[in-house]
């Protein structure tokens, strides 16, 4: 008997290692309302779409739950979010869709779920946005809006993120050139208070997104307008934004800062490097850009990898998305062309990246950001 079982567990460890195909899924940023399935397999290097789902809206953002057993979509188009059940690595079935309450009647660009089954967003564009947060049920569906909460008359959040602990909320204000800080409930148990407004010192930077890494000392915002990533340093005690230590450009130099504005920024899995992406503005020739940064063991940034061009301008979207298994591949996905392309890193003497593997998804309004299912 216990032959058997070690022999079983070996057999799965070794079909976990040996599996090549991997599957997404990525929203579709404009009308038509739809979520694609797609499946790479990192031996042939090839992406395909394996389906196109109807969904409840257009969804700016989408994210799994923790259990990855929901997707959560939000809609940049429609006071609302979608609530799917994942059936299959190619299926999803809408459950839900939750109006935003009254007090919080705007469009959303960012979804962020939590352990304990909260689900956070913020209204974008502004004036007056305001946060709101959502319930679940035990299955991870979406269930109703619990609480809502102001920013300024001039905000317009398109990021959020948290702290290790999920205490913390921390929201980029891209119309308000502001990071926020928020503290937010546990299991219903807390309601959601301001800790902290941190204004740029210089104007129009646009905070878009951002990334709190798990060390607890840094917090990295990508700046929209002025195609920077901004390292801040933060209170080891309240976890608040103290300064600014560091400031990375995200285009080469010598570029025309006007002809670009950058789109994402995310943490690999094993959290040593960060990708960052800049687009070119659609009215250009300009191709974007895609950066790697390696991190110190604390989140702070040790050194830019690379810059490297994008095959195209990159469109509204160019949205990175590490794979959750390995720091070899990055998914992005471009709203224009409409496309997700997979793109191969190698760390060592002379780092880089390159696209290896794509899929143009043919029923227009694609494509958001892309998530890692397997």
């Amino acid at each position: 008997m216990l032959f058997l079982h070690s022999l079983l567990l070996i057999t799965a460890v070794v079909t976990l290692v040996s599996a090549k195909k991997h599957h997404l899924f990525v929203g579709n940023l404009r009308p038509p309302a739809l979520i694609h399935a797609l499946e790479f397999d990192d031996e042939t290097l090839t992406l395909t779409k394996t389906k196109s789902i109807q969904a409840d809206a257009s969804h700016a953002w989408i994210a799994f739950d923790h259990e990855k057993q929901n997707v959560y979509g939000a809609s940049l188009n429609e006071a609302r979010f979608g609530s799917y059940s994942i059936l299959d690595p190619s299926s999803l079935r809408l459950d839900k869709s939750v109006q935003a309450s009254s007090q919080c009647q705007k469009t959303s660009a960012f979804i962020l779920p939590t352990p304990d089954g909260d689900v956070y967003s913020a209204a974008w564009p502004g004036p007056n946005a305001c946060g709101l947060s959502l319930s679940t049920l035990l299955n991870g569906t979406l269930d109703k809006v619990t609480s809502t909460w102001q920013y300024s008359s001039e905000s317009g959040i398109h990021g959020l993120a948290s702290d290790p602990s999920y205490t913390l909320l921390y929201s980029a204000d891209l119309n308000g050139n502001s990071i926020w800080t928020h503290s937010i409930k546990r299991n219903g148990t807390q309601p959601t208070r301001l800790l902290n407004r941190f204004k740029l010192a210089k104007a129009d930077r646009h905070p878009r997104h951002l990334v709190a890494h798990p060390g607890g000392k840094y917090l990295h915002v990508l700046m929209e307008a002025a195609n920077e990533l901004g390292q801040f340093s933060l209170d080891e005690s309240t976890g608040i934004p103290i300064k600014e230590t560091a400031t990375y450009s995200l285009i080469p130099r010598g570029l025309n800062n006007s002809g670009y504005w950058s789109a994402e920024v995310m943490l690999s899995p094993s959290k040593k490097y960060l990708w960052a992406t800049a687009r070119a503005q659609s009215n250009t020739t300009n191709y974007g850009y895609i950066s790697c940064f390696r991190l110190k063991e604390d989140g702070a940034i040790e050194s830019k990898l690379f810059t490297v061009p994008t095959t195209t301008t990159g469109g509204i979207a160019n949205a990175v998305s590490p794979a959750f298994f390995s720091d070899e591949w990055v998914a992005m996905a471009d709203y224009g062309i409409g496309y997700v392309q997979m793109w191969r890193f190698k760390d060592g003497t002379n780092p880089t990246a390159k696209a290896v593997a794509r899929v143009d998804i043919g029923e227009g309004g694609c494509c958001a950001n892309a998530i890692w299912y397997d």
